[in-house]
């Protein structure tokens, strides 16, 4: 329930708070969803999409690095709970 709810927030918080808000709640969210910051930023760039601004899709791009560091982050903590 409370993942659903994290993740609603954070594709509403795309339309209507300020980007470093969305970046947060991307970064949070990433730990329990690791895919989930990527997904907003496809969302952020499909959403924001003007062929003048810009050649590289920036949201992606940074969604995707989030999403590595957080598969990344998200394996450890696995890893060392099994062991544990």
């Amino acid at each position: 329930m409370m993942h659903g709810f994290l993740t609603l927030f954070a594709f509403v918080s795309v339309i209507f708070l300020p980007w470093p808000c969305t970046a947060v709640l991307a970064l949070i969210s990433g730990f329990f969803i690791p895919l989930l910051p990527l997904a907003i930023g496809l969302f952020a760039d499909t959403l924001y999409y003007t062929p003048q601004a810009a050649t590289l899709p920036s949201f992606t791009l940074w969604g995707a690095l989030a999403t590595v560091i957080a598969i990344f982050v998200h394996r450890r903590l696995r890893a060392s709970i099994i062991r544990g």
